[in-house]
């Protein structure tokens, strides 16, 4: 039986196909499974359990899914493929979700949830209607996600919406404007990140310390590097993006005081660990990372005690705004729950109480424990 050109093309095409797919499988098979994809700051996803009941609720495939992407050879190989078509050949706008731009280098378009961000808002007024209620003088404010300063074709955060949904519910606390100030702009973030770089917010310090009617005293930092920062964002985007430098302000009279979730007790701590620069997120080189209470201390400043509630932008924040207060209490409610906080907790009458959170906490209002 003779074969023509086309049934030969297509024998050949066939064995091509099978013997590359069969290459990629024994390959995979081979490949030792990644303890951390480090591009992307996590653990791949495990080997699903196999079971009866796991393939009948199809349980299995949609966790083998990701299983078998996670541990995929070549895996960043492919992405930065699949970045760079989209991006560099398509000239698309982003990709998922992912942007490039001149003014704030790599983010990730976060658009304000409208009906998040009222949930979040009214969980502030509960906490902030009881410390009122003890004499302490509140504020709030609001971190605007870095696309507000993007080129305008790129679609993202509206600042504006933001600022009228949460004074329409914390409309009787004091309102600190950083969203339009001239304060905060697109160079106050890493151009890796989502968050502000801590010697770009000088500016930032002063104006919320005006606010609050203390006077910061930003004199004594040391400006210290830590080294190359890639953020967040260049492992999603799987494309090479120039790192930024990830320095910290030092001051020498600034102490922290962390609480063990052992002994429920505070243990002094560095304020900057420089070791953390070199760990997953670079970013917890600031405080430490996560942590349910911090209390900052600065003997040189003067006798005023303010109570943060905050999310990681605080953690760069805080000791800056030690510059204007002898003691500052950092609470993270996404990690301690404010009905066990007047446990371990005096407020103090006559203090201060200043909540700012970004877009990335706003739009989930099921992170904090209120």
């Amino acid at each position: 039986m003779e074969y023509g050109k086309a049934e030969l093309r297509h024998f050949f095409n066939t064995f091509v196909f099978i013997g590359t797919i069969g290459a990629l499988f024994i390959l995979n098979l081979l490949s030792p499974s990644p303890e951390v994809l480090a591009s992307e700051r996590r653990k791949p996803a495990k080997f699903p359990e196999l079971s009866i009941s796991t393939i009948a609720s199809a349980g299995f495939m949609n966790k083998f899914e990701g299983y078998a992407a996670d541990n995929f050879a070549f895996r960043d190989s492919f992405r930065a493929l699949r970045a760079f078509t989209v991006l560099d050949v398509l000239r698309m706008t982003d990709k998922s979700g992912i942007y490039r731009s001149k003014n704030v280098g790599v983010g990730e378009f976060r658009r304000v949830d409208a009906k998040a961000y009222a949930q979040s808002a009214e969980k502030i007024k509960t906490v902030a209607d009881s410390l009122r209620a003890g004499g302490t003088n509140v504020y709030f404010t609001f971190v605007p996600d870095k696309s507000a300063y993007a080129e305008r074709y790129m679609p993202g955060f509206d600042p504006q919406l933001a600022e009228d949904t949460l004074l329409g519910i914390l409309g009787g606390i004091n309102y600190i404007k950083l969203a339009g100030s001239d304060a905060l702009g697109a160079g106050s973030f890493y151009r890796t990140d989502l968050h502000w770089d801590q010697p770009e917010i000088f500016e930032v310090a002063e104006l919320i310390c005006q606010a609050l009617g203390a006077v910061p005293d930003l004199g004594g930092y040391s400006k210290k590097n830590a080294g190359d920062f890639r953020g967040v964002y260049p492992g999603q985007l799987a494309l090479p993006v120039p790192a930024d430098s990830l320095f910290y302000m030092d001051l020498s009279t600034l102490k922290a005081s962390y609480l063990s979730e052992k002994t429920l007790q505070f243990e002094q701590s560095p304020v900057y660990d420089p070791q953390r620069a070199g760990g997953i997120d670079p970013y917890d080189l600031f405080l430490q990372g996560p942590q349910p209470l911090i209390i900052l201390e600065n003997e040189a400043a003067p006798e005023k005690e303010l109570y943060l509630f905050r999310d990681s932008f605080g953690s760069s924040l805080a000791p800056f705004l030690a510059g204007a207060y002898s003691k500052i209490t950092l609470i993270d409610l996404r990690y301690i729950n404010w009905k066990i906080l007047n446990q371990l907790i005096r407020f103090e009458p006559g203090a201060d109480a200043l909540f700012i959170y970004s877009s990335q906490i706003f739009n989930n209002p099921s992170v904090l424990q209120v």
